[in-house]
């Protein structure tokens, strides 16, 4: 007959354990970096691409005659207006790269909540400094939609700083995921205008 074994109390009952669970908030912060660097490597791949292909351009029209007709010049007052709307460029692109840089930083633990939140701020008076200096402009009527184009990129990007600064109300990074998209959009729209009057972010003659 087979007697039934009981555990003896001086051996001690070790628990396997089961599947590590992954903790609730590593996805969304992995997420939210994600973002912020394909962000970050989309614009600037968007550049590099567009340089080289204008590049590319460059060297086919001087290894043979070109088959399109070339791209007319700037008037002298779109040239005028580019001049002075490049003037502002600088500051808005500067802006943006805070802004995308301070939420990274953030997300990484690179930057403390105070410190994420002075440079989201400076980033969205930057940009609210932009536009009243592109409204102050006087856009020639062929530039009209540039003009406005360049004019939503920047009420993307505050609308993007002020969804950024949530986070410093009520602690949640969520709002990171929402403000990214804002900010992908915005840059795409000044790429676009400098494919008009800035071929290659180059200012012009």
């Amino acid at each position: 007959m087979v007697t039934s074994r009981q555990a003896s109390p001086s051996v001690p009952i070790v628990d396997v354990p089961g599947p590590t669970k992954s903790r609730g908030p590593l996805p969304v912060k992995l997420l939210v970096v994600g973002l912020i660097l394909l962000t970050v490597l989309g614009v600037l791949g968007a550049s590099l691409l567009r340089e080289a292909a204008m590049a590319g351009r460059t060297a086919a029209a001087d290894a043979r005659p070109s088959l399109a007709p070339p791209r007319p010049a700037l008037t002298p007052a779109e040239e005028a207006y580019a001049h002075a709307l490049w003037a502002i460029h600088g500051d808005v692109k500067s802006a943006a790269f805070t802004l995308t840089f301070s939420g990274l930083r953030y997300k990484l633990r690179e930057l403390q909540v105070r410190a994420f939140e002075t440079g989201v701020q400076a980033a969205s008076k930057s940009f609210s400094d932009a536009e009243a200096r592109v409204r102050a402009l006087a856009p020639p009527t062929s530039l009209t939609q540039v003009h406005s184009q360049y004019l939503d990129a920047v009420h993307l990007f505050q609308q993007s700083a002020a969804e950024m600064l949530k986070v410093t109300e009520d602690g949640r990074d969520d709002h990171l995921l929402v403000a990214q998209p804002l900010s992908q959009e915005a840059s795409e729209k000044l790429l676009r205008v400098g494919n008009v009057i800035w071929p290659g972010e180059y200012l012009p003659n």
